[in-house]
């Protein structure tokens, strides 16, 4: 018997001789403990490795998302369309913080969440995103729209307000945050060495210190890079280059626009003042407080202009023309207005050509290139010289008269050499407005596009050659030029830019 056997069987024995001696019943055998066994391992099971996410689709940047046919539809015929949705689009993670916006190039512009667009060509009108739960801060690319309406309350934004919202309808005024850009320090020593401090000089250096010095004299502006708010403006300072734009305005009817005429001079030994210089493009200044001295306590918001200034335009309120606007040798005023007006006033012209007023006409492009302020316009080839003739205005211009191939009237050019400013251009502020007098800055120089919604009537773009003392201007007829107010303008400007007859 193996020795295990044998130590089982004595203890059963031991048992039942115990019970004997005591009478009770048998205690329970004891149960035989069981060889411990090596724990079993169970065989691997082969798994698949788990399958991962699918990358998110990369959204496309805003100018492609705009430009898709989808967020705007035509997007080649409607570039002030796709211009407001870049704006957005580059705006909306800023703008939204936390919350989510359904801006995107996969829906129509039109549909996006607080979204209005209307007028004819479409543009965005208003923004309506009240109570959103929207917690970031109103991005500068907000800038760039020309709202008539909008309302941001009941979020919690941070940042600030931009200065163009100030025109538009709605509650930017209360939302309890500072306007950027905005300027309360009108420094008399010239240095703008403080935050918030402005000046702008004229051209022997002196400071300028009345309204209308700011509008015919200035020279030279000086700008802190931190505004009266506390906020720094330095790479947005330093973006701006010839050509760009400032508006530096008080109220509706008092404000002046300059264009930027060379490059920026950078601060140096850590004043944090920026110096331009400019030269005024556009005003307005019939406020009764837009005369005389400034006032050193005036503040005033500092805009970075938009590339164009729409002055009638039914579905904009906020751009019609409501009192006198100067662009250049134009005045644009609404019909009806009974109050002040600028005096025309004789200008003194460079030099003009012994000859300008040569009497020519002509029937062919050769023989009009020897009036002295004859240029070649960009016209498609096929259009061909009807006529020429001069002399005309005071026998200081001439007119050209194009045809298509097929014989119908294409574009009627003029140039003149104008001797007085400025021209008084009326502009319809009611009715269906179907009229648009458009104001631009195409390379430095004040362009006036006057054209019609449904096509009543032909476009004319007039350009102010400043430097040669001509006024050029071209009107569109049985042509791409009556509807193209862009190919207008830029037929326009070849005329400038062209070189004279030899």
């Amino acid at each position: 018997m193996r020795p295990r056997r044998l130590a089982i069987a004595a203890a059963l024995l031991a048992a039942l001789a115990l019970a004997a001696c005591t009478g009770g019943e048998p205690p329970p055998a004891p149960e035989a403990t069981p060889a411990a066994e090596a724990p079993s391992t169970p065989a691997p099971t082969a798994e698949a490795p788990p399958t991962p996410a699918p990358a998110p689709t990369p959204e496309p940047p805003p100018e492609q998302a705009c430009a898709n046919g989808v967020a705007v539809e035509e997007p080649e015929a409607r570039p002030g369309l796709v211009a407001d949705c870049v704006a957005l689009l580059a705006s909306r993670d800023a703008l939204r913080g936390e919350a989510s916006l359904d801006w995107g190039g996969d829906l129509a512009i039109g549909r996006w969440e607080g979204v209005a667009v209307g007028g004819e060509p479409p543009r965005v009108t208003g923004l309506d995103l009240r109570d959103r739960g929207l917690t970031g801060s109103i991005p500068r690319t907000l800038r760039r729209l020309l709202l008539d309406e909008v309302r941001l309350a009941g979020n919690a934004l941070t940042g600030c307000v931009p200065s163009a919202f100030g025109d538009a309808r709605g509650d930017a005024l209360y939302l309890g945050l500072p306007w950027c850009l905005r300027y309360d320090r009108l420094d008399a020593t010239g240095e703008a060495a403080e935050a918030g401090g402005w000046a702008i000089l004229g051209a022997d250096g002196e400071v300028l210190a009345t309204w209308e010095g700011l509008r015919s004299e200035a020279a030279t502006l000086r700008v802190h890079q931190t505004d009266a708010g506390g906020t720094s403006w330095a790479s947005e300072f330093g973006a701006v280059s010839e050509g760009g734009l400032f508006e530096w305005r008080k109220a509706s009817d008092c404000w002046v626009r300059y264009h930027v005429t060379g490059p920026p001079v950078r601060p140096s030994g850590g004043s944090g003042r920026w110096e331009f210089p400019v030269e005024w493009m556009t005003y307005a200044a019939t406020g009764e407080d837009c005369k005389g001295a400034i006032g050193a306590s005036t503040v005033l918001r500092v805009d970075e202009a938009p590339p164009k200034l729409m002055s009638r335009a039914h579905t904009a309120p906020s751009q019609v023309v409501t009192s006198p606007v100067r662009h250049g040798p134009f005045l644009m005023y609404p019909i009806g207005w009974t109050g002040e007006m600028m005096t025309q006033t004789q200008v003194a012209l460079p030099d003009a050509p012994a000859n300008v007023g040569m009497a020519l006409y002509a029937t062919d492009v050769a023989t009009a290139r020897q009036h002295p302020l004859w240029r070649d316009p960009d016209l498609p080839s096929e259009w061909n010289l009807s006529f020429m003739r001069s002399p005309v205005y005071e026998g200081a211009g001439y007119v050209a008269y194009y045809e298509t191939a097929e014989g119908y009237g294409a574009a009627y050019i003029r140039a003149a050499r104008l001797s007085w400013h400025p021209i008084n251009i009326q502009t319809y502020t009611g009715g269906n407005g179907t009229t648009v007098h458009e104001l631009r800055q195409i390379d430095g120089f004040p362009v006036l596009a006057v054209y019609s919604l449904n096509d009543v009537f032909s476009s004319e773009v007039i350009m102010w050659d400043h430097m040669s003392g001509v006024l050029y201007s071209i009107q569109g007829y049985h042509s791409p030029l009556r509807k193209d107010i862009e190919a207008a303008i830029a037929a326009v400007s070849s005329l400038r830019s062209s070189p004279g007859p030899p």
